[in-house]
């Protein structure tokens, strides 16, 4: 996935609807969030290696409980008086919040952190990041292997969070925990249509007619041009027939909804998707890649901010499951709530100063 390409569809998601202020989705986010600081809902993904060392991902499919003693919030301020952090984060809505989240959490345990928002794509903030100007910033993985690197895209979540590493440490760097949740293009049909013809994963499409037969999709036009996406599906899955709506960015689910579309280009971490309007399938072959989310850090600020910076990074990324991001994102960009008041009340439910 290309950075003009990623960039310019996430950013999609910042066209705001409604007016409906933070406190009227609470309950949504307290929900999401587990609603404090024990006992936590969970999410199965990969497990990635903390910042620092070169050990390997777990397998696959880790389960990872988010709000457990499994990655605790350090106790008191141990920031105080340590050296400036420059935070960075991307130009689209969600990369504000993860912006937010790490930057609140990390001022709360005392570190003198001042964030730099809205810097570019990945390619420009990590220009940023390679050249000092910024000292961390969250980045989804396979982006640093797949625009950065400009390395194929490996075929496991383990497999691109090592790629990952590899690449950052060549800048110094190294890669904290990363996220339960990923935000990957996802194919989305309309819940009724998935039960009519038994879908559940995207090989499933080919269920409805011969090799897609009958099956439109709708979403960007370079969508229909990549291997991760109509290309890689076509091939991959044995559905040479598809056929391929464009679709203005954001106005997918609105082709599904009007029946011109059976199925859509979407992203995971789509507010929409909280309902049970649309169903996501799943993609086991791996086509549209893997991008969870690590925070990308220098190694000299984890050696002079000490253990508790990177346990602070942690216990934020163990708390973000897709559920948790879906509600922040129906927040910021369905009801167009302030992305900074919307980290902290997630970070202050989950007991960021206690």
């Amino acid at each position: 996935m290309s950075t003009t390409i990623s960039g310019a569809r996430r950013r999609r998601r910042m066209s705001l609807v409604g007016s409906v202020g933070l406190a009227a989705a609470t309950a949504l986010l307290l929900a999401a969030c587990g609603g404090g600081g024990s006992g936590g809902s969970s999410s199965t993904t990969s497990a990635a290696a903390p910042a620092g060392g070169a050990t390997a991902v777990p397998p696959d499919a880790v389960s990872v409980t988010a709000m457990t003693g499994q990655h605790p919030l350090p106790a008191g301020k141990p920031g105080v008086g340590k050296p400036v952090v420059i935070v960075g984060d991307k130009n689209f809505a969600e990369e504000f919040l993860l912006g937010q989240l790490y930057t609140q959490a990390l001022q709360a345990k005392g570190y003198n952190v001042q964030l730099k928002p809205n810097i570019g794509g990945s390619e420009l903030i990590n220009t940023s990041f390679a050249s000092n100007q910024i000292n961390m910033y969250p980045e989804y993985l396979g982006e640093i292997v797949t625009s950065v690197a400009k390395q194929p895209a490996p075929t496991s979540a383990s497999a691109t969070y090592n790629a990952a590493n590899q690449f950052i440490q060549t800048q110094q760097g190294t890669l904290a925990l990363q996220t339960p949740f990923q935000d990957v293009d996802t194919i989305v049909t309309p819940s009724a249509y998935a039960q009519q013809h038994g879908l559940q994963s995207v090989g499933d499409l080919g269920k409805v007619g011969p090799g897609g037969q009958g099956v439109t999709v709708a979403g960007p036009v370079e969508f229909e041009t990549r291997q991760t996406g109509l290309v890689g599906m076509k091939q991959v899955y044995n559905l040479p027939n598809l056929g391929f709506l464009p679709a203005q960015a954001g106005s997918q689910y609105q082709a599904l909804d009007q029946g011109s579309a059976q199925a859509a280009d979407a992203f995971s971490t789509d507010y929409q998707l909280l309902s049970n309007k649309y169903t996501p399938l799943t993609d086991p072959k791996g086509v549209f890649g893997y991008q969870y989310v690590a925070p990308v850090i220098k190694q000299a600020t984890v050696q002079a901010q000490g253990p508790e910076f990177e346990q602070t990074l942690n216990w934020v990324s163990s708390l973000l499951t897709t559920q948790a991001i879906q509600a922040m994102n129906q927040q910021v960009q369905g009801n167009g709530a302030d992305p900074a008041a919307v980290a902290a009340q997630f970070l202050n439910a989950n007991g960021v100063n206690k």
